[in-house]
Parts: structure tokens; sequence; C-alpha cells
């Protein structure tokens, strides 16, 4: 790799030590932290990485929580991956979990989800992991992070889910789901605009109400981001739905 090619991606504000790492012994990396959704490292507009420690990977699966956050990142990212980080011996003696169901789910999440599994010694080869991810996608292949560009034969359908697959945390399949419900961009910038965010008593968001309601994977964060996006004065806008969407587009 030339020491001049710099590489970028987004890195989950909680994922610190793999920051240290990257700052370390990875000095073509260039990064930002967000706050992250879905995925825990960004690498560009197809591919996003979910990291989990071996323990991690044990209890997620004990609790659901690691397929509900796979779908979502497939959902959202075309070329979704998981890095299994020190799967070692000492993880599978302590879980109590059948050994045959931690592998039967592995299968699953490779060959029915079809997400790509790497597994890692330590979190020094994951940071080599992503680097190289990241060089064969941006360099080698060229796709820059957040990079978009349309196909010439795309259809008028294509190309209103392209359209929407400029907004925040929209991958493909959300794309096509809110086109199929609202039929154009305007329509799709209409329901974000109209519908609410929900807060309980003391302040803190719980929910949404309004056209996108009767969609799933559409969470307030969505809601709030995108609205900012296409509206901007995210305070305002919490407080007053009397302004046209016309007078911000």
């Amino acid at each position: 790799m030339n020491k001049d090619e710099k590489l970028y991606i987004i890195l989950d504000n909680r994922e610190q030590k793999l920051m240290k790492i990257i700052d370390k012994n990875h000095k073509l990396i260039e990064y930002d932290m967000e706050q992250l959704d879905i995925g825990d490292i960004i690498v560009s507009k197809n591919v996003a990485i979910e990291r989990k420690e071996g323990s991690d990977f044990i209890t997620s699966l004990m609790d659901n929580r690691l397929f509900e956050q796979l779908l979502r990142m497939k959902e959202t990212y075309p070329k979704p991956i998981l890095i299994l980080e020190g799967l070692k011996d000492d993880v599978f003696e302590n879980t109590g979990m059948n050994i045959k169901s931690i592998y039967g789910a592995l299968a699953f999440i490779s060959y029915k989800l079809e997400i790509a599994v790497i597994p890692t010694r330590n979190i020094e080869d994951t940071a080599i992991v992503v680097e190289r991810v990241a060089y064969r996608e941006q360099i080698k292949d060229e796709m820059p992070v957040l990079s978009r560009t349309a196909p010439k034969n795309m259809d008028i359908f294509q190309r209103r889910c392209f359209i929407l697959e400029g907004l925040l945390n929209v991958g493909p399949r959300k794309a096509e789901q809110l086109i199929e419900k609202f039929e154009t961009p305007f329509k799709v910038f209409e329901a974000i605009k109209f519908t609410k965010i929900l807060y309980t008593s003391s302040g803190n968001p719980k929910g949404i109400k309004g056209p996108l309601d009767s969609l799933k994977g559409f969470s307030w964060k969505f809601l709030e981001e995108n609205k900012d996006l296409i509206i901007g004065n995210k305070k305002k806008d919490k407080n007053s739905n009397k302004s046209s969407l016309e007078n911000y587009l």
C-alpha cells in the first residue's frame, strides 16, 4: 500500500480500544467517531462491520440481540461483515451454551443470511482486517465512503430508490420499502416531515407517530437524523409541525 494512499472509515464512538490500536499501528487510516445505530465500523456505502468479542458474541446469541443487529445491518448495507474476535476455548467452556448451537448460529449467519464472518485472534488482528477491507473497498475497488453513482440503465423505481439511499441509515431494502409505501421521494420527505417523535414525561424519545409508524425498522433516531438532514433545525421541528415542507426544499 502506498504511504500517500489514505483510507477513511467511520467508527462507533464506543470503539475506543479499536481507535487506540488504529492510532498506534495504522497511520494510513483516517476516521471520524460517531454514535452509530447500525454496525461498529462503516467502510463504504456498501460495507459495514459488526465487531463481536467472543464472550459478547455468545451473550448476544443467547438474548437474540445478535440477529437483530445483523439483520438491521444487512438491510442497510449490501455487504455486511461480522468480525468474531477471540472466540477461544475458555469462551466455549464458560458459556453453558451447547457448542452445536454456537456453530449452528455461525452457519446460519454465513450461508443463510449471507453475512461474511471473519475470525480474528485479538483486537490488533481486527484492526488489520479493517484496514485490509477498507483498502480493498476504497482503493482497489474504488468505493469511497458514502460515494454514490447511479447506473445509467436504472428504471424510474430504481432511481427513486437511489435518491432515498442518500438519506441517513437507508440502504436498498429500506429505500424500496419507502417507495413501495409512498411512491415518490417527495412523498417520503413529506412522511418524514409529518411524522412526530413521541417523548416520555421526562423528555426522552420513546417512539414515533404518523405516516412512518406503520413501517418496521424506522425508529425515532432515524426520524430525528433525517428530519435534520431534510429540514434542519431539530429543536424547532420538535415543537412545531406548522410550516409546509415546500418551504424547506
